[in-house]
C-alpha cells in the first residue's frame, strides 16, 4: 500500500510536468525546416539578458530578471502563442493570457504557482525595472534570432517593428544600440524588400 506521502510526491511531480509542456508550443519563428518552441526562446532571452546584465553597470536585481524571463511565456501551455503580428497586435492578448494564467496557477504546484502568478503579473505591469528590462530582451530576442531567417520577415516594415518595440527598448541604451543594429543589418540585406 502506498504512503500518503508518496502519494503527494507523485502528485507533485506531475504537476511539475506541466511546465515542460512548453517545449511542445511552437512560436511563429524558425528553426531550420521546423519553428521555435516557446521554450527555447525562454532560453535564448536568458542567454541575452546575461550577456546584457553582465556588460552593464545597471543596479538590477539579476535574479528577478531570469525568473520573470523563465517564467514570462508559461501561460503559452494554456493559450499557446499569441505573437506580434505583421500588421496588428491581438486585441484581445491580454484577457486570453490574463485568464490562462488563472488556470495554470492552479495547475503548478503550490510553491511555484504562485510564484509563477507573480511574477507573470509584475512582468504583465511593467511597474518595476526588471519587468521593463525582461520585456525588453523578450522584444529583442525575436530580431537577433530571426536574422538567420530572411523569409519568416516577408510583410514585415521597420516603422511596424518600431512602433511595437521600440518604446519597450528605448530605456536601455545598450539593447538599443543592438536594436539600431539590427535594423540596420536586415533593411541593408533587404529583408523589408520580399
Amino acid at each position: 500500500m502506498r504512503s500518503i506521502h508518496q502519494t503527494k510526491k507523485k502528485d507533485t511531480l506531475s504537476k511539475l510536468r506541466t511546465v515542460y509542456q512548453l517545449k511542445n508550443i511552437e512560436r511563429a519563428n524558425s528553426v531550420g525546416n521546423r519553428k521555435e518552441s516557446t521554450a527555447e526562446h525562454s532560453w535564448s532571452s536568458l542567454i541575452l539578458a546575461d550577456y546584457f546584465l553582465t556588460r552593464s553597470n545597471m543596479k538590477i536585481d539579476r535574479l528577478k530578471v531570469y525568473e520573470l524571463l523563465m517564467y514570462h511565456d508559461v501561460v503559452e501551455i494554456e493559450c499557446g502563442d499569441i505573437n506580434l503580428l505583421k500588421h496588428d497586435f491581438h486585441p484581445d492578448k491580454f484577457s486570453k493570457e490574463n485568464k490562462a494564467a488563472l488556470k495554470l496557477k492552479e495547475k503548478l504546484p503550490e510553491e511555484i504557482g504562485t510564484k509563477f502568478a507573480d511574477l507573470f503579473n509584475e512582468f504583465q505591469d511593467q511597474k518595476t525595472l526588471e519587468a521593463r528590462f525582461a520585456k525588453a530582451i523578450d522584444a529583442l530576442d525575436a530580431e537577433i534570432h530571426e536574422m538567420d531567417y530572411k523569409k519568416d520577415w516577408i510583410g514585415w516594415t521597420e516603422e511596424f517593428l518600431r512602433k511595437k518595440k521600440e518604446p519597450l527598448i528605448n530605456e536601455f541604451p545598450e539593447l538599443k544600440e543592438v536594436f539600431e543594429e539590427t535594423i540596420a543589418f536586415v533593411r541593408k540585406e533587404g529583408y523589408f524588400d520580399q
